[in-house]
């Protein structure tokens, strides 16, 4: 949790407000994850140990990514959102798209019960 907090502090913007958002999210939804900082990505895995079974974030100038290995859900994810991007194991939301911060949320949960 303290790498996450030192990560946290060093975001500004809409990049700290929706990574910060997302964080809180997955510690007060899902406590049971495991939280590291991976790949300077705050990252949650569901298993224990698993390290193929996780769902990360990273964020960019103008957008917040979700990862997971999970491809057949991204693939379908990618359904739901407006401009989700092209990444093989990440979708993207625009800042600007403050609607689809309830779809990833609903889209969490429905990959922790499923990457258990």
């Amino acid at each position: 949790m303290a790498d996450v907090n030192a990560y946290l502090s060093t975001l500004a913007g809409d990049a700290r407000d929706w990574m910060e958002h997302f964080v809180n999210y997955m510690r007060e939804r899902h406590p049971d994850c495991d939280e590291l900082l991976y790949f300077g990505m705050p990252t949650y895995r569901p298993v224990r140990g698993d390290r193929r079974r996780y769902i990360a974030f990273s964020v960019a100038t103008k957008h917040l990514s979700m990862h997971t290995l999970d491809f057949d859900f991204v693939i379908a994810l990618r359904g739901r959102l407006k401009k989700p991007g092209a990444g093989k194991g990440c979708v993207n939301v625009p800042f600007q798209n403050a609607d689809e911060r309830a779809v990833l949320e609903g889209a969490i949960d429905e990959l922790v019960a499923r990457l258990r």
